[in-house]
């Protein structure tokens, strides 16, 4: 839920003109459009309503870095309406001349705030400093039709990330790594299903198709198939699957920044490359 205290609540009634149901000038069709382009959801599917107490709604439901992006792209497109001719806006100059100024206040404090949050700490750019360029998907113990596929999605992980499409690079990453790690742990199922972190239900182990990217995560890094580093950052790509529906990431009010994507990334690229090393020492030891 979205930190929105109560004078900031009053100003953006006010300078979004929700008096009366409204928000701008937006119909209910490109209020819905606008809304979807800002930060991917509908917001008709949570609350429909008028346009004012969707976003009343919105507001009560988005985490803060969805709140403040909405916030930013409203508030920016009604200055950039004012000064294409196509918003009115105030009645007088002096009260037009205030609304600006409220305006890029608030656009100013929000954007203070989503930059903080794409700060890395230190042990992200300690991690990100890793060099995973030189990617051996041969070595990996997996068919050479699984090793295309897997070059395939790292290609299309790299046009998302380029294009600043954070949430289709942690669902691309998240089921490549699962996909991944299922496959390796199908060709040694034995080492797997004896780990002591194996899943179990009714005290027997778990169907190898039943486990979860976690658990492949945990049993691999128990089993030095994965390092540390796979383990630690997880976090940005073990949920991918609930990042699918869009009413489920609003509950768990989850956007992902461009440093989530980074770190996704990275967690896919050195997975790939603990795989590999370690097919390639199990190569030397049999030799």
């Amino acid at each position: 839920m979205a930190t929105v205290d109560h004078k900031l609540k009053l100003t953006l009634e006010h300078l979004l003109e929700m008096s009366g149901g409204y928000v701008l000038n937006f119909t209910n069709a490109t209020f819905a459009d606008f809304v979807r382009d800002s930060i991917g959801i509908d917001p008709y599917s949570l609350c429909n309503e008028s346009k004012a107490r969707v976003l009343r709604h919105l507001w009560s439901v988005l985490s803060d870095a969805d709140f403040a992006k909405l916030t930013i792209d409203m508030l920016e497109h009604r200055l950039l309406m004012q000064e294409l001719g196509q918003y009115a806006g105030a009645w007088n100059e002096q009260q037009a001349e205030t609304d600006r100024r409220l305006s890029e206040q608030i656009v100013e404090q929000l954007r203070k705030g989503l930059e903080s949050q794409n700060r890395l700490t230190p042990e992200e750019a300690a991690f990100l400093a890793k060099d995973f360029s030189s990617l051996d998907l041969a070595s990996i113990d997996v068919s050479i039709d699984f090793q295309s596929v897997i070059a395939d999605r790292l290609q299309e992980i790299e046009i998302c990330f380029d294009n600043e499409a954070p949430l289709a690079v942690v669902i691309l990453c998240g089921s490549t790594l699962e996909g991944l790690l299922y496959e390796v742990a199908k060709n040694h199922p034995a080492a797997f299903n004896q780990a002591t972190s194996a899943p179990q239900r009714a005290g027997k182990v778990l169907r190898l198709h039943e486990w979860s990217l976690n658990n492949l995560i945990v049993s691999a890094s128990e089993l030095s198939v994965l390092g540390e580093d796979v383990v630690k950052f997880a976090s940005a790509v073990r949920e991918f699957r609930n990042y699918i529906h869009p009413q489920q990431q609003v509950t768990e009010q989850f956007r992902p920044r461009r440093v989530t994507a980074q770190i996704a990334r990275h967690v896919l690229r050195a997975a790939i490359e603990d795989l590999a090393a370690r097919s390639r020492g199990n190569q030397s030891a049999t030799q």
